[in-house]
């Protein structure tokens, strides 16, 4: 038989550790979501500055006095490169650069992109820089993808363009 003790309950000794047990994996997954959540909005917001600093980067031109020449397909897609050097998959970066000078689109860098129309095409040649990029999670955990249930972010393409006209 057991004595009396005032302020504790028969039979709910345990029940707090029960609770914690039951909630912990819930708590856990949802810090590594927001975990893998951040990483991925840090990777979308890179992969953005890499494509607008590419076409800022192209828009400089011999069309002013004293302007330096305008830049290579190659050195943009450098340029965009190293942009993103502190993002942890840079091996899937794809960059194509292409030019809309009056209808004749030139392209360069893998992908099918394809720049848009310009408006005032005899004025203007539209330069477009095309960044692709694969995310891919910091953390994993379980992942079911034949069933369509992913605990965590799957590994996800992000692509962003970023489109200027540059004076002829």
């Amino acid at each position: 038989m057991m004595a009396f003790r005032p302020g504790v309950k028969f039979g709910s000794s345990g029940q707090s550790l029960v609770e914690f047990a039951l909630i912990l994996p819930l708590i856990f997954l949802l810090v590594l979501n927001a975990v893998n959540f951040g990483g991925f909005l840090f990777a979308w917001i890179t992969i953005a500055n890499g494509a607008r600093a590419g076409t800022d980067y192209m828009t400089m031109s011999t069309a002013s006095m004293g302007q330096p020449a305008a830049p290579t397909a190659a050195q943009v897609t450098t340029l965009v490169t190293s942009d993103i050097s502190s993002l942890m998959n840079r091996s899937s970066l794809v960059v194509r650069v292409c030019t809309n000078n009056n209808g004749t689109i030139t392209c360069t860098g893998g992908g099918s992109q394809t720049p848009p129309a310009d408006p005032e095409p005899s004025h203007y040649v539209l330069g477009s820089v095309d960044v692709t990029y694969t995310y891919v999670p910091f953390l994993s955990a379980w992942d079911f993808s034949k069933l369509g249930i992913h605990l965590t972010l799957p590994a996800t393409k992000i692509h962003q363009r970023a489109v200027m006209r540059m004076l002829q």
